[in-house]
């Protein structure tokens, strides 16, 4: 994933109180589907605009579905889940199935 490392750097330190028990000093080292996981969860609406505009919707769909189906354990709230699943389906997927 081609992402421009000072925007990205940028981008977490901007909303580095999402990542309240993380060492906000390494916050660059957390993989995509972490990042992903909290800026879908505890973000706003301009979060994930900027996440998207960031990673690409693709990218973050994939990484959304990834981390949702078939597993028992899921890291998602149930409502956010439920909204990305019916977003991403439409927007993302919609011409996959």
């Amino acid at each position: 994933m081609g992402v421009n490392t000072e925007d990205y750097c940028k981008f977490l330190q901007k909303y580095r109180d999402l990542f309240w028990h993380f060492d906000k000093s390494k916050l660059d080292l957390l993989s995509h589907d972490v990042v992903v996981e909290y800026i879908l969860n505890y973000g706003d609406d301009d979060a994930v605009k900027e996440l998207f505009a960031l990673l690409g919707t693709k990218y973050v769909g994939e990484i959304f579905k990834k981390n949702t189906q078939n597993r028992k354990r899921k890291n998602y709230l149930p409502i956010v889940e439920n909204f990305f699943n019916y977003y991403f389906n439409k927007h993302v997927f919609a011409d996959t199935k």
